[in-house]
């Protein structure tokens, strides 16, 4: 029995199931981006281990890119029809798709498994009814007769063989992680016993490890990063917040942290080595470069269209910083700052030249953590600039950022 032969049997005794969404009728389908154009295609599924009820959480899909497999998140996706995945705006992750600890694809480890009921010809999968996004494993297709050989398919509920996917220890803690808020899994992930936790940074993706690495302090951050390969301690540094990137590695022995900088891109370490210069207890030390800057001549309409392009936290997003060229930090002279509350305000053509806030205090690299508390509190503000001697825009202090300062250590 060919593949092809193998699919249409499985079209068939699968048709009538409209809640379920088949791996068959994903696996081999074209991958499009937002605008319809063909990017490859879908050569498998990524699953992990749900934290109960032995299901498995499809995690996203393993696709063939420019030659390459790569790793395209489940929630990149936008739409899902006969001809394939529709994927949402935005960059593409091109990075060479690497299996971590505890995860299965369908095709490779699910089909090849071999159970009493038959071999499996296809597995099913139903939204959470969360509204969130999520899809876990609900139903499974079986044939006595083996994948390749005509037989009718047998359809059954997942339950009846979870268990034979049961996880491990690792993989079991890897999913519970997985369905906590990144502060609560940062709780829990200090309770697991080190040689255990070694192994589960490993498997986290890199932006997750990140996440979590974020909410710890930064003693407990340098034990896990100095066990990771230098290939992923590099990978999760590039994820996390630039301030708290620089925190970590002031952490770090500085012997680790050089042979980190020397493989790191040249321009981003000449960004992060000016950071490092900065005390942690001054506004230079707490800041991030990172802030929506705009030049004075833009308008509105730019502004807001900056806005809605950014995936910055609101505390920087809800003040926008005009400089004169260049934008990027250290910038041009430093001319004030505009809230996005001013802008809805303005007609789209206005420039936002024409709408600087003077009255808006700014900080200098040297501002004790202290003095940035009581500016912040004083005039209510949520973000506030820096500027460096020569009145340059350096980086941005939020209060997200004093809030976390000034907690650290109450427990």
């Amino acid at each position: 029995m060919t593949d092809h032969e193998l699919q249409q049997d499985t079209n068939l005794a699968l048709s009538d199931d409209e809640q379920t969404l088949w791996g068959s009728r994903l696996v081999k389908k074209s991958l499009f981006d937002a605008d319809g154009s063909t990017l490859g295609s879908i050569q498998d599924i990524l699953l992990v281990p749900a934290a109960s009820e032995n299901r498995l959480y499809l995690r996203g899909f393993v696709a063939s890119v420019d030659r390459r497999l790569i790793f395209v998140h489940e929630a990149r996706v936008d739409a899902v029809d006969r001809d394939g995945l529709h994927l949402r705006g935005g960059t593409l992750d091109l990075r060479i798709f690497k299996k971590r600890h505890g995860e299965m694809l369908l095709t490779k480890d699910i089909y090849t498994t071999r159970l009493e009921s038959g071999s499996i010809s296809d597995v099913g999968f139903t939204e959470s009814g969360l509204n969130d996004g999520k899809w876990f494993t609900n139903k499974v297709a079986f044939s006595a007769g083996g994948r390749l050989r005509k037989r009718n398919l047998e359809v059954a509920d997942w339950a009846s063989i979870g268990p034979a996917f049961t996880s491990d220890q690792v993989s079991g803690d890897l999913a519970r992680l997985r369905e906590l808020h990144k502060a609560d899994a940062a709780e829990v992930i200090q309770t697991i016993p080190e040689g255990r936790r070694t192994e589960l940074a490993a498997a986290l993706e890199a932006s997750r490890l990140a996440d979590l690495l974020e909410e710890l302090p930064e003693s407990e951050q340098a034990l896990i990063l100095n066990k990771l390969e230098t290939a992923d301690a590099i990978e999760v540094l590039q994820e996390m917040e630039i301030d708290d990137e620089i925190d970590l590695l002031k952490e770090l022995d500085p012997t680790q942290r050089e042979m980190l900088l020397a493989e790191m891109d040249p321009e981003n370490v000449q960004q992060i080595r000016s950071l490092l210069k900065y005390n942690e207890d001054t506004a230079g030390g707490m800041m991030t470069p990172e802030a929506i800057v705009l030049t004075p001549d833009s308008t509105v309409a730019d502004a807001i269209a900056r806005l809605r392009d950014t995936d910055l936290p609101p505390a920087i997003s809800v003040r926008l910083f005009i400089t004169e060229s260049p934008i990027q930090a250290p910038t041009g002279k430093y001319l004030g700052s505009v809230t996005l509350a001013r802008l809805l305000r303005e007609p789209p053509t206005c420039t936002v030249g024409d709408c600087i806030d003077n009255d808006v205090p700014t900080l200098t690299p040297e501002t004790s953590e202290k003095e940035v508390a009581k500016i912040l509190a004083r005039y209510d503000l949520l973000a506030v600039a820096v500027v460096d001697a020569m009145h340059r825009l350096v980086g941005v202090v939020t209060v997200d950022d004093v809030i976390i300062r000034l907690t650290e250590g109450e427990d």
